[in-house]
């Protein structure tokens, strides 16, 4: 058990391909001990069948056709996945009334995936591969051959319209893990509580004991203790495919199971690492998925800490017990939130039995009860005190684990709780001085000391660069997209990725929004210290780097990118030239006035457009290599094939952002 336990830890910090790699060698690995242990035909006919099916995987098959059917298995506003001949398929459709059961017809073309994913933004791609989606189907034509009779959608919007809007969006979360930001839930992220809450399914283990509660005075027989699993289904239903209940009724039927009818042959972890094992030979991309990952590997940890408080003091047992239980959480926080926040245990403490109680009672309104009033009002209380504590809480930032570091996390963890657990004093007091040191060294911004990088951020169709030496953060340009808010959903978590907490200058080349969009929310939402947003007083120096601005006509230009700020500096020592939207005639006038001008890296003007980058212009700066930030499949064809050739007949690298994603220049000060 202990080795799924630390398989699966592993697990999730590995990049996908890796684990594909890993499951397809333990499975074969599995296979020829069979093989071994049996010797019989069926293990030599698994090892085969494995390898097969594997090499199938690998080749990826493809017969073309334009004509698909299947069943909805997943299905959502704007899209819908369906099963067709054995193979998951994602469809965009605008405002779709599919239902999961839906038996579809489609005629269309069949493509990989391909979607547009910023800076620390929701990767979609990553998410669908990881439900074992690897192609999109376009749709010419549909049609639906059956109709699942029970419309699931119809039944939670008619459910969710008894609430006002606050406690619809909590219920939506907490019930059926979809709702849309709003300030309670924007709270609960800045406290970090809530989304593992929903993915351990603690309310559901709370429901079904209190109906197990309420029945044991009815029915005193503890052969029935599977109603309350029955009861469990209809909800099942209307969260189909959501795994978090799936993997809690079938943990709960086999242990009835093992209960009555094995005579409790299994213990309780062997259950769970028995169904663990079986979930992942059904469909190993079970394993992706938070409520899995939280699901089957808790409960060893639970047991492992409770283990450890063999030697504790009984009053000091539960504060002991919960610290220990936050610390094991500590990779989960840094996936989710890109940072740890202190606060986050006691408002877990505080908070869970109220998030706790509202699903509860919200269950309860599912099936029928009519307490709507109820939930509107705690619902409200809890908002009130998430504001205050949300006031009064920090971050202490950090990017997420390695996958390295999350096996590695994870086996001093276990090492510690089994040392602590035989009373071992010298190796685990060792050990606990290991572990708090490395995760202390691990947050603190020490490389940020000693270390400088220049990272072109992936802002999609817009500009925006970090600079920083040393501890001095500049940020030149912020980017700004109409459909998101930028500054939130990419230049924050990229930030605080970074371990950085504030921005010292903030330096707009010009106006267009796509430059510029994303300043008044990073202001109101981050500490910047400094904007400069016009072309007076440079050159400016900051932090050990001078800005010189070679656009010298701006005040005699009326068009915006005419207007636009062409900087210069030194950094790591490179020559950087960021060329804003500076048009061929700024370039011309740069070329008049500044004819010695070099640089090294070259930030191309107009995210490669056409009314940019003269040939004469690249000839005099003469770059090592050209940074293009664009956005991918823009609707303004950049970049343009005329500027790619002039970089190419130039023997000039070409980097861009909407290939390869952020790009990133890093250096330590003293080398």
């Amino acid at each position: 058990m202990i080795i799924f336990l630390l398989f699966i830890c592993f697990w999730i910090g590995l990049s996908f391909r890796y684990q594909i790699i890993i499951f397809s060698i333990c499975t074969v690995f599995i296979n020829l001990l069979i093989f071994y242990r049996y010797r019989k035909k069926i293990g030599l006919i698994a090892v085969g069948l494995t390898i097969i099916g594997v090499g199938i995987s690998y080749i990826k098959i493809d017969v073309k056709k334009e004509s698909y059917s299947g069943i909805v298995i997943d299905s959502h506003p704007n899209y819908f996945l369906i099963l067709s001949g054995g193979e998951k398929l994602y469809s965009y459709y605008k405002n779709n009334d599919y239902e999961i059961g839906d038996y579809l017809k489609i005629t269309g073309q069949k493509e990989k995936l391909s979607f547009t994913t910023l800076e620390s933004q929701f990767d979609f791609k990553d998410y669908l591969n990881k439900k074992g989606v690897y192609y999109s189907l376009s749709i010419k034509k549909i049609e639906r051959k059956f109709s699942n009779p029970i419309r699931i959608r119809n039944r939670r919007e008619k459910f969710l319209s008894h609430f006002d809007d606050k406690t619809k969006n909590l219920i939506s979360a907490l019930l059926f893990s979809d709702s849309e930001d709003d300030e309670l839930i924007s709270d609960a992220k800045e406290l970090h509580i809530g989304r593992l809450i929903n993915a351990s399914g603690i309310f559901i283990h709370a429901y079904l004991h209190l109906f197990a509660f309420i029945l044991s005075y009815f029915i005193k027989d503890k052969k029935w203790k599977f109603l309350p699993i029955v009861v469990l289904f209809p909800y099942l239903i209307f969260t189909f495919p959501r795994f978090t209940i799936i993997r809690i009724i079938v943990l709960k039927i086999f242990r009835y199971i093992n209960e009555f009818f094995l005579k409790k042959r299994f213990s309780g972890l062997n259950i769970i690492g028995i169904v663990g094992f079986f979930f992942l030979l059904f469909d190993y991309h079970l394993g992706y998925q938070m409520s899995f990952i939280i699901g089957f590997t808790m409960p060893f940890f639970i047991k492992i800490i409770r283990e450890a408080e063999t030697y504790i003091k009984r009053r000091w047992k539960k504060p002991y017990e919960l610290l220990l239980i936050y610390i094991f959480f500590i990779p989960f926080e840094l996936k989710f939130y890109n940072g740890t926040n202190p606060l986050s245990l006691i408002a877990n403490f505080i908070l869970s039995p109220f998030f706790i109680f509202i699903a509860v009672i919200s269950l309860l309104c599912f099936y029928g009860i009519p307490i709507y009033g109820i939930v509107n009002f705690s619902t409200k209380g809890l908002g009130n005190l998430l504001g205050w504590l949300a006031k009064v809480s920090f971050q202490i930032n950090a990017p997420p684990f390695m996958g390295w570091m999350v096996f590695l996390f994870a086996f001093v963890f276990i090492a510690y709780c089994y040392y602590r657990s035989i009373g071992f004093i010298p190796i685990y007091k060792a050990i606990a001085a290991f572990f708090l040191v490395g995760l202390i060294l691990y947050h603190l911004p020490i490389d940020n000391f000693i270390s400088e990088e220049i990272c072109f951020i992936n802002v999609g169709q817009g500009d925006s660069c970090l600079i920083r030496k040393g501890t001095t953060s500049i940020l030149l340009d912020t980017g700004g997209l109409a459909y998101t808010d930028l500054a939130k959903e990419t230049l924050i978590p990229f930030l605080k990725k970074k371990r950085i907490y504030n921005i010292d200058l903030v330096i707009t080349s010009h106006n267009d929004f796509d430059h510029s969009g994303a300043l008044d929310s990073l202001k109101e939402n981050f500490y910047v210290k400094r904007v400069k947003t016009n072309n007076d007083n440079f050159p400016i120096s900051i932090g050990g780097i001078t800005f010189i601005n070679y656009n010298n006509h701006i005040a005699e230009y009326s068009d915006e990118n005419d207007r636009s700020l062409v900087i210069g500096f030194s950094l790591m020592h490179k020559q950087f030239l960021m060329m804003g939207d500076a048009t061929k005639m700024v370039e011309q006038n740069i070329i008049n006035e500044y004819p010695s001008l070099d640089c090294d890296i070259l930030k191309v003007g107009h995210h490669g457009s056409n009314t940019s980058t003269l040939k004469e212009f690249v000839h005099l700066v003469s770059p090592e290599t050209a940074i293009i930030s664009v956005g991918k499949n823009n609707k303004y064809g950049h970049p343009h094939k005329s500027v790619l050739k002039i970089l190419e007949e130039e023997n000039v690298k070409i980097r861009r952002t909407d290939i390869e994603g952020t790009i990133t220049y890093s250096n330590y000060i003293f080398m």
